[in-house]
């Protein structure tokens, strides 16, 4: 049984009473999220407990990216051309104040990473990046082995070695 539904965003959810504690994600779901989805620049995912589809207790983002082959490790690196590499890019992965502390971050990364798994069936990507936005953001995404870009802190990077089977 899971305790939470995951699915594209939609106006069942009330956003406009979420609160993560960060006022830029808040502000993104409030007034940009929709827009983003509407001008096809990004697809927001929005995870609701079962028990009420209508509480946004977190959201993350996805959208398509790229980065220079000269900003990825050297051991990435080396093995790819010297062009821009395609990459995914999570742009906000967010958690409502009332449920952080609970799993539902990982949750929410986790369900990423299989989306991108998915899509990288028929779409090309070497990794999926992220810009952490404060320094507990950067240890979350290095927990589950997101690499730092080298002279860019808050970029990471997971290979798609490590989400694909």
């Amino acid at each position: 049984m899971s305790l939470y539904r995951i699915r594209a965003f939609d106006r069942e959810a009330d956003a406009a009473s979420f609160r993560c504690g960060q006022a830029l994600l808040d502000e993104y779901i409030h007034r940009y999220a929709s827009q983003d989805v509407r001008r096809n620049v990004a697809r927001v995912f929005i995870a609701t407990p079962e028990s009420d589809a209508r509480q946004l207790a977190g959201f993350f983002t996805l959208s398509a990216g790229s980065v220079s082959c000269s900003d990825l490790p050297e051991s990435l690196a080396k093995k790819l051309p010297r062009y821009p590499i395609p990459v995914a890019l999570i742009g906000r992965l967010a958690v409502a104040t009332e449920f952080q502390g609970k799993g539902l971050g990982s949750i929410l990364l986790a369900d990423a990473c299989r989306k991108v798994a998915y899509a990288s069936a028929t779409l090309a990507v070497a990794g999926i990046v992220v810009d952490a936005k404060d320094a507990a953001a950067t240890a979350f995404y290095r927990h589950f082995g997101f690499l730092n870009l080298p002279g860019q802190p808050a970029r990471l990077l997971l290979p798609a070695t490590a989400f694909r089977t």
